[in-house]
């Protein structure tokens, strides 16, 4: 099996110094995505700022096989504030 290391890069850039087994890099791809999704899922509940993740996984050599990048982003809208200003427009 081949060790992948899933290297984060948000605000400031987080390696991974111990990395994973896997025995493919679907499988790798596989623990990249559920990674981010969890991270995701943790930081937009604390409204911190995922406008420009990426993650960078590479192979025991060093050399990058799969980037992960994305953009998310949570917008209360106000309903009431919203009304109150059609109303005063109309």
């Amino acid at each position: 099996m081949a060790r992948y290391f899933f290297n984060l890069h948000d605000s400031v850039n987080l390696p991974d110094t111990v990395g994973s087994e896997h025995p493919d890099i679907q499988s790798a791809r596989s623990e990249a995505i559920e990674t981010i999704a969890e991270r995701l899922k943790g930081s937009m509940l604390t409204e911190t700022d995922v406008s420009a993740w990426i993650m960078n996984v590479t192979d025991e050599d060093g050399f990058t096989v799969i980037v992960l990048s994305f953009s998310a982003a949570v917008q209360i809208i106000d309903h009431v504030s919203l009304a109150t200003a059609r109303a005063a427009a109309s």
